[in-house]
């Protein structure tokens, strides 16, 4: 890597590797069941991963929007090795400890379980990357008093990157927590290209130079063309937009 290159590596679904070649974290890079339709971290993958193994030596952070299996695996999660890694997670709800049963206390500890309610912004630094975390609503009303769901701007090398995990873009929390805010990619869910409101969302608010598109079935789990109409969408809508990179396979490495 070169000074003051930022790269993000697709893991899977909304799962990403950060680096600026001196700090790594990764967001909802740990899950390994698949979710309707959505695939899992592959498994050669995922074991590197919870080994520190090659390009996940030393991982700095890991880090989660929420506790879905697509996005994080709280058991698979007690088999991190690396002790030196720094864990941030929204705080367990009761489907999640009921799940976790007696392996609760096999988690790594300690964990920073994020609490903050609505418009509040925590921030966490280390060294020379700053992370905001708020939380925000899952997308979809049935999950806005059910899910704990936080979204991360991170700053690194004067770059501020948005991960938005499954946050519903329309909500005015998230817009009034990001109209300041300058926003140079953010990585969203493919899904909100195809909607009016994530697109003004994009274009309005975020304003970033790049978006990266995810949350996109691996090829094999595609029973219902996801990646098709994710490509088709971007086309469609591009003059509406700003660059778009759409995240359709494993490892693929932007580089910022």
């Amino acid at each position: 890597m070169k000074k003051n290159d930022i790269l993000i590596t697709y893991l899977s679904n909304a799962g990403f590797m950060l680096t600026d070649g001196n700090t790594k974290i990764l967001i909802d890079g740990i899950h390994t069941e698949q979710a309707l339709n959505f695939s899992p971290i592959p498994e050669k993958i995922m074991n590197k991963i919870i080994n520190g193994e090659e390009e996940f030596s030393n991982i700095d952070f890991l880090i989660f929007t929420h506790v879905h299996k697509d996005h994080c695996d709280l058991k698979k999660l007690c088999e991190v090795q690396n002790q030196e890694t720094k864990i941030i997670l929204p705080e367990l709800d009761e489907n999640n400890k009921i799940y976790m049963k007696d392996d609760l206390d096999l988690l790594p500890n300690p964990i920073s379980y994020l609490n903050s309610g609505y418009g509040e912004v925590t921030v966490i630094e280390a060294g020379n990357i700053k992370i905001k975390a708020a939380r925000t609503y899952h997308d979809g009303i049935k999950y806005h008093n059910t899910v704990n769901h936080f979204s991360y701007l991170i700053s690194v090398a004067d770059q501020q990157i948005l991960f938005m995990g499954d946050a519903e873009s329309g909500n005015s929390n998230i817009t009034d927590w990001l109209r300041n805010e300058t926003i140079d990619t953010v990585c969203i869910n493919f899904t909100e290209i195809s909607q009016k409101k994530g697109r003004t969302f994009i274009s309005d608010v975020v304003n970033p130079q790049l978006a990266i598109s995810c949350h996109i079935p691996l090829q094999q789990h595609d029973k219902f063309h996801y990646r098709e109409r994710a490509m088709e969408n971007v086309s469609k809508y591009s003059s509406s937009l700003p660059k778009v990179y759409v995240c359709l396979e494993t490892m693929e490495t932007i580089k910022i």
